[in-house]
């Protein structure tokens, strides 16, 4: 199994087992479309494999140009993808792991 194929789609209305200690769940906006996603991934997935099936998810291939952000923070996930998911939240970034995407074109 692949890192992106660990990750599994919630269905909006599913709710993430409180007592997994584990997994989190990654919330995606796409403000092109107002599509929502969610992402259950083991906490030793990379960011990337979370981005990867973000874009899988919505159909979408990577552009120089996109944006994905922390909403309420407002940082830049991108950079950060090399990180697992455990350090990424160890060190601090998007505790509420709610994501922002807008492709090069359009959304912001």
């Amino acid at each position: 199994m692949t890192a992106t194929e660990a990750i599994e789609v919630l269905a909006e209305h599913h709710e993430a087992d409180a007592d997994d200690r584990h997994r989190r769940v990654v919330t995606v906006d796409n403000k092109d479309n107002g599509e929502r996603i969610r992402l259950r991934a083991p906490l030793k997935a990379t960011v990337e494999s979370v981005i990867e099936r973000m874009y899988a998810e919505f159909r979408l291939t990577r552009h120089p140009l996109d944006r994905l952000i922390c909403r309420g923070k407002g940082e830049d996930v991108f950079p950060l993808s090399a990180l697992s998911l455990e350090r990424y939240l160890h060190q601090g970034h998007c505790p509420n792991l709610h994501w922002s995407f807008a492709g090069d074109t359009g959304g912001a």
